[in-house]
């Protein structure tokens, strides 16, 4: 009987201990002023269906996908906390990492948009590693604490340290996704356009492979290069919570991708009627407007650790997510185009590689020295507010 009661003692313990888990975690999932934009999921839908016309079903769907892309965040998170398995982990986040990147990519080949599938991947890659960086490097550089828990004040002659090597190896494999965006393009230019559909094919599987070589870097052989801090950078560790149960955040990891899928299909459906209808050009929304949804959260994760004096976690956010979007969604994109017979090269025309090599050239000057400043982090935004004024004037003929 003693062994009994306390077999059920502990089962009710595991019971509690799971259920205050699931709160905990719905409750920081959901008590975010993005949840709000929640309504827009709906909204987005009836729009569609009931003709509210082109403006209207793209905004909708577009704010709506924001707040998906955070609980997609969110529950990817969760599910890595409950399996607290390396090689899952790493799966995991290549999958999940850029799901809403991966989901319009799937909706703009069905509608045979490959294009916009194109300057969008462009766009994320450009928003992580110039915007995003750019600002996490200006607020980390200009605010900070004059003591442990005191207020946040600007700061003079502030430099935050990191890790160079960890940056520098990201840095590489953007070297390496510049490599595959350039031959295929040079190679069509010079009259070879015959060859170039079965050449980026080739080209997307040898690229993917790499990646899988740099996540068995990332998470084996090089694990403590790669995770250890610079000294004088924070790192303390924050309490952990129960991790949400399995089924739950498979439930949510479900209902979201459903929701994105279905929104992103009907703003990628209403594209060329909002060109048509207003100033906005393709080029621009799939390198500025669209990389917003899928960086929003990415954004704001990261600026706050720079702002906490963590700036390898700032660079491991925003250039291990360009990383991940040039080497992983881009090959990925190109495969699943030849698998539903839709012809998408690597082929990105010369000025959106141009544009890639000289952000990628860019950053490497910015990460070389392991230190970081505001002046860097302008630099940065201001490369991508440059880019992104040009492509406001880019018509498709240009591409």
């Amino acid at each position: 009987h003693t062994e009994l009661w306390q077999f059920n003692r502990l089962l009710r313990q595991g019971a509690s201990t799971s259920r205050a888990g699931n709160l905990k975690a719905l409750k920081v999932m959901m008590c975010s002023p993005l949840s709000l934009l929640l309504v827009c999921v709906p909204l987005g839908i009836v729009s569609a269906k009931s003709n509210w016309g082109a403006m209207a079903t793209f905004w909708l769907n577009f704010t709506a996908l924001i707040p998906l892309a955070k609980l997609l965040g969110d529950a990817t998170e969760e599910l890595d906390a409950t399996l607290s398995q390396e090689i899952l982990s790493g799966l995991i986040n290549a999958t999940f990492g850029n799901a809403v990147e991966m989901i319009i990519t799937i909706n703009a080949l069905r509608a045979g948009q490959t294009e916009l599938v194109k300057t969008s991947l462009l766009g994320s890659v450009l928003s992580n590693m110039l915007l995003v960086l750019g600002m996490s490097f200006f607020f980390g550089g200009i605010v900070g604490r004059a003591s442990p828990g005191s207020r946040l004040t600007l700061v003079s002659e502030k430099q935050q340290k990191f890790i160079a090597e960890g940056a520098m190896c990201n840095v590489t494999m953007l070297l390496l996704s510049c490599v595959s965006f350039t031959l295929p393009t040079v190679f069509s230019n010079v009259g070879h356009e015959e060859h170039i559909l079965p050449l980026s094919r080739l080209g997307a599987i040898i690229v993917m492979v790499s990646y899988c070589a740099f996540l068995i870097f990332q998470l084996f052989t090089h694990k403590e290069m790669l995770s250890k801090t610079e000294e004088g950078e924070e790192t303390e560790e924050e309490k952990e919570d129960p991790p949400m149960q399995l089924w739950l955040a498979l439930a949510i990891l479900f209902l979201a991708t459903v929701c994105t899928s279905v929104n992103s299909e009907f703003l990628v459906n209403v594209v060329e009627e909002v060109v048509e209808d207003s100033p906005l050009s393709e080029a621009f929304i799939g390198v500025i407007l669209l990389p917003i949804v899928g960086n929003a959260c990415e954004h704001m994760a990261a600026v706050r650790f720079a702002i906490q004096d963590r700036p390898s976690l700032s660079i491991g956010i925003a250039v291990g997510s360009s990383t991940q979007i040039a080497l992983f969604v881009v090959p990925f994109s190109v495969l699943v185009a030849w698998s539903m017979g839709v012809d998408m090269t690597m082929d990105f025309g010369p000025l959106n590689t141009s544009v890639m090599v000289l952000s990628v050239i860019m950053l490497l000057s910015v990460v070389l020295d392991g230190r970081a400043n505001w002046l860097e982090g302008w630099m940065l935004m201001s490369v991508y507010v440059f880019i992104g004024v040009m492509f406001w004037f880019v018509q498709e003929s240009d591409l």
